[in-house]
């Protein structure tokens, strides 16, 4: 069965401020979702604050939440850094237990790269998780065919596509790639709507312009469809990421994301 999960991302220490991951605990599990995917930022920012993980699943215990992904984790560009990122994520998955670990490749992904990678889920195995890697239209892996090579490269056991609604309309992809895209292969979906683009920005779009599923331009009935009709089943987390609704409070946020999206994912 499908499980909805809430994603941090948009309440982020990235986008500056106090994420309060407690608040956002209480609002994600009062608004219905049974999963929570902190981001790393704010898991850093956390610690930074003189808390402990354990302290954190703790409180998602109470709320009757498990974590769903690491939102945000990895970037795999220079191989050290990349590797230190690996390990940091593996040692907050080795406590949080995610089901999976967010993994991007923002470089052209040569052999260095292809090695990178798969070193990255050898270090995020040993914390008992798998990479999921997320493609970017605005990145070198753009498409589906690109992150299929490299989590191909590593099997399905370590690995799997992300598929985001955003950068899949966003991409070069069309519905029929997404068709195509064997179902063992994916490991989960993020999920969220767009308003059409006003500008060339495409950062600015994905980072401060989504809006909850149903409320944009997006096929997101088509989107699950195909998904759903390929036998998947998994985890789809709830990452709208909107400049506006950081103005408001994290409880009436949480309980849009879940009250929009349930209806796509019966």
């Amino acid at each position: 069965m499908t499980e909805l999960c809430f994603n941090t991302m948009n309440h982020s220490a990235y986008f500056g401020g106090n994420p309060d991951l407690p608040a956002q605990i209480e609002a994600a599990a009062a608004a219905g979702f049974r999963l929570f995917g902190p981001d790393l930022v704010s898991l850093d920012a956390w610690l930074a604050g003189g808390r402990r993980l354990d302290e954190l699943v703790a409180l998602m215990d109470s709320h009757g939440l498990r974590c769903g992904e690491l939102a945000g984790a990895v970037n795999v560009t220079e191989r050290a850094e990349s590797i230190q990122e690996a390990r940091h994520a593996a040692e907050l998955a080795a406590v949080l237990k995610p089901t999976w670990v967010q993994v991007n490749v923002t470089v052209e992904p040569n052999r260095a790269v292809y090695r990178a990678f798969h070193e990255i889920c050898d270090i995020l195995a040993a914390g008992g998780a798998r990479a999921a890697l997320e493609y970017l239209p605005f990145t070198p892996v753009n498409s589906i065919a690109a992150a299929q090579r490299l989590v191909e490269h590593v099997g399905t056991d370590r690995a799997g596509v992300m598929v985001d609604s955003w950068h899949h309309f966003r991409g070069p992809d069309t519905d029929a790639e997404l068709e195509a895209l064997p179902v063992e292969m994916i490991s989960y979906v993020q999920f969220d709507d767009a308003l059409p683009s006003i500008g060339d920005d495409v950062l600015q779009e994905t980072l401060h312009r989504r809006v909850m599923p149903g409320e944009g331009e997006f096929d997101l009935e088509g989107f699950s469809r195909r998904l759903r009709a390929k036998g998947f089943d998994g985890i789809v987390s709830i990452e709208v990421l909107s400049e506006p609704w950081r103005t408001r409070s994290k409880a009436e946020f949480a309980r849009a994301a879940y009250e929009t999206s349930r209806r796509f994912w019966p």
